[in-house]
């Protein structure tokens, strides 16, 4: 059962969401939240070209950038309480300075999730794909992510899971880490699996959905046939269902007919989910 979520506080629209998914996830599970922002000093820093005798104005330059960042990791820290304190939860909010995928690993050592928006990447910018701090977490942090999309997904059902599964490790770790952190509870669990043979979709579908049984969930099971993406097909399940969350793996088995949940296809459903994405590696 899940006791303690950080929360990544960036300035992205994506990290709105991630805030917001974080305090449902909170109110859910009765997990604890705690924030933290980043301010990346090694990338303000960072050695860059200037012109001869431009080096106290590249000083300057940085301090001002620094004092700047510390002032917006404030004023986000403060939005966060405001916001927990709105949702009558408490939470602890921490700043810090350094590289954001190590600073976020330290904190995360101690805490069972991490929320972060799908654009963090703590340098103000957005970009919509899926920020560098992301990737960076999704390949080496022990943690499963929650991943927010920067649009709005208020009309989506969050008591409706849509679970991707190829049969692969990584899927079948993904669906076991979401039951024992407590969060199938109270949700409609609709399992898709995708292969060119209907009978193989529909038997993976059924291995995926017997494990949400086995914990006493009714967990239905839809097996896809088709040639076509199999992110088409996961993003067409979320749509039919109203589904509020996706959860699968990170990356799973290159070429042939498994080939749910890799490289691209991992980056797509994160890029295109239009809801949180629940993923574990």
């Amino acid at each position: 059962m899940m006791k303690s979520i950080v929360v990544a506080l960036d300035g992205s629209s994506s990290s709105v969401n991630a805030r917001k998914t974080a305090i449902e996830v909170a109110k859910r599970t009765g997990a604890s939240l705690v924030g933290i922002g980043v301010l990346d000093v090694p990338w303000i820093t960072e050695a860059r070209a200037t012109p001869i005798g431009a080096g106290s104005y590249q000083t300057h330059r940085n301090e001002k950038l620094i004092e700047e960042g510390r002032e917006k990791i404030r004023d986000r820290i403060d939005a966060f309480r405001a916001e927990c304190a709105a949702a009558d939860l408490e939470c602890s909010a921490v700043g810090a300075e350094g590289d954001p995928v190590v600073q976020l690993d330290s904190e995360a050592d101690r805490h069972d999730l991490i929320v972060i928006g799908r654009e963090t990447n703590f340098h103000g910018g957005e970009n919509h794909e899926i920020g560098g701090t992301v990737e960076k977490l999704l390949h080496d942090n022990p943690r499963p992510l929650i991943v927010a999309p920067e649009t709005d997904y208020s009309n989506a059902n969050d008591d409706v899971v849509v679970v991707a599964f190829d049969g692969d490790v990584t899927s079948s770790r993904a669906m076991h880490m979401f039951l024992l952190l407590g969060l199938a509870k109270g949700r409609e669990i609709h399992v898709v699996s995708v292969d060119p043979d209907a009978a193989k979709a529909n038997a993976l579908a059924e291995r995926g959905a017997a494990l949400f049984r086995s914990h006493g969930y009714a967990a239905l099971s839809n097996g896809v046939a088709s040639r076509g993406k199999v992110s088409d097909s996961v993003l067409g399940a979320i749509s039919t269902c109203n589904a509020g969350r996706l959860v699968m793996g990170a990356y799973g088995h290159e070429g042939g007919i498994r080939r749910m949940l890799v490289g691209s296809t991992t980056k797509r459903l994160l890029t295109a989910s239009p809801v949180p994405v629940f993923v574990h590696h």
